[in-house]
């Protein structure tokens, strides 16, 4: 068969497996299902004996179903009326027959078990009724980690398929969503209350059709952003020596040793990666429906909430009253005169002429503005001590020295003031333990001299109360 065509699903179920739930009461032989798997054949069970489990013991399960919850309707061979036990029994003929349960006779007894490829069909099924919103994030780091196994060599194959697999149905998940999205909002408009369109609004629209992270999908640091490394390494496994590797694990695992079956699995889970490169065409759309259902649950519920209350009665009453009412009887609701002239047209609607656009005007500043600009400048100026101005101060105040202690410093300006506050703060950090460190940005300014802080009583400086230190030459200071 070709790798494009779809699979034949009835050459692998029974025939007939999907008889029961096309029947009237559908609804019915499903939740019984649910059940019997859930409580005997489901991953949720306890582990049943190889041989299956006796016959009277799902019949009795199916007695005890119907016992508790009984809204069967009446159809051909399920009468309501009928007793308990041969419903249940007929119940479970319909079953068997269809292929949902097998009947083995070992010995004396009649043993029933669920074959694996139904058991997988009904999980499959069920998980399908359970599913919620979907994650996309999640979805893409799945396949991104398994492409990279692959890379890795660490899997084969079967994480290809796997990943491919999940890519289509990452595409196929977002676009249903907006026909979800179409299908609910005439169904929403049919509401009788504003209280029920409210809930149903964001019971079903939010909770159950929006994906789960919607709201993160357009951020840069979403994982559907990395789709285009996971088209990298679809790149990669279509080349060789990767390609070679598949290849043979497809011919060996796969295909029974056929190198045409083989290539053919493996384009087309190559094929469905590349496909992953659409999500930004199905994710336009979808935004596209959803502002549209947006803007039309908006309105209704400005109409609800603005309408009078039961105008909807009030419109069908008036329309049988005028439908009822004799022909004599009716009146156009509309003032004598003509009702087509043009003093009754509304007057054509003028637009006003847009403002004339003008370049920003640019003005030199005032003598004065500058004056005040200077001389900011030149407080900053004052205030701020580099390396070279630290270094002439020091070298002043030493003149062929190795030493002098703080008392005979000068501060007599604004930028001797702040020269020395600087050394008093080389002092403090220099008799910490380890003195200065190597990242401290306050060491660079120690240039050809050191700060060594003096035991006592502080400094009696004028302005500023420090600690006492002396200054040592450690090298030429340069003037």
């Amino acid at each position: 068969m070709d790798s494009t065509s779809p699979p034949d699903l009835l050459s692998v179920v029974p025939d007939g497996l999907f008889g029961p739930l096309a029947s009237p009461n559908r609804r019915h032989y499903w939740r019984l299902l649910g059940r019997l798997f859930g409580e005997y054949f489901g991953p949720d069970a306890p582990l049943p004996p190889s041989a299956g489990l006796p016959r009277r013991e799902i019949t009795a399960a199916l007695e005890r179903y119907l016992l508790t919850d009984d809204p069967w309707e009446d159809a051909e061979g399920e009468s309501p009326d009928t007793p308990v036990p041969v419903r249940a029994a007929g119940i479970y003929e319909r079953l068997r027959a269809a292929g949902w349960l097998r009947q083995e006779r070992i010995g004396a007894r009649e043993m029933v078990s669920m074959t694996p490829v139904v058991a997988r069909l009904l999980a499959t099924l069920v998980e399908f009724s359970e599913r919620g919103p979907a994650f996309l994030g999640a979805k893409m780091r799945s396949i991104e980690l398994q492409l990279q196994q692959v890379l890795d060599g660490q899997a084969g194959g079967d994480s290809l398929d796997e990943a491919a697999d999940q890519a289509r149905q990452l595409l196929s998940h977002v676009s249903a969503i907006s026909v979800q999205v179409r299908d609910l909002m005439p169904e929403l408009s049919r509401a009788e209350s504003t209280a029920q369109f409210a809930r149903q609004l964001f019971e079903r629209y939010v909770g159950e059709l929006f994906v789960g992270d919607y709201a993160e999908l357009h951020r840069a640091d979403h994982p559907l952003a990395r789709r285009t490394s996971i088209l990298a390494m679809a790149r990669q496994l279509a080349q060789p020596p990767l390609r070679e590797r598949l290849l043979a694990w497809y011919a060996d695992k796969a295909t029974h040793g056929d190198p045409a079956r083989a290539a053919q699995r493996l384009e087309r889970s190559l094929r469905r990666l590349q496909e992953i490169d659409r999500i930004d065409e199905f994710l336009a759309r979808l935004d596209d429906d959803i502002r549209q259902a947006n803007r039309r649950a908006l309105a209704y519920l400005d109409y609800r909430l603005r309408a009078p209350d039961r105008l909807h009665a009030l419109l069908h009453r008036a329309c049988r009253g005028a439908l009822a009412a004799p022909e004599g009887e009716l009146r156009l609701p509309a003032a004598p005169g003509g009702l087509m002239d043009e003093t009754r047209l509304r007057p054509p609607r003028s637009r006003p002429r847009p403002i004339p656009r003008t370049a920003n005007a640019q003005q030199a500043p005032t003598p004065e503005q500058l004056a005040r600009l200077n001389l900011r400048r030149a407080i900053q100026r004052a205030r701020l001590v580099l390396p070279d101005d630290l270094a002439r101060y020091v070298a002043r105040h030493l003149d062929g020295r190795e030493s002098v202690e703080s008392d005979v410093l000068s501060t007599g300006s604004i930028e001797d003031l702040r020269a020395y506050q600087t050394l008093a703060t080389l002092a403090l950090r220099s008799h910490r333990p380890g003195g200065l460190r190597r990242d401290d940005p306050i060491r660079r300014m120690l240039r050809g001299f050191s700060v060594e802080l003096l035991p006592g009583n502080r400094s009696g400086h004028p302005h500023l109360e420090s600690p006492r230190f002396t200054l040592r030459r450690t090298r030429k200071t340069a003037a």
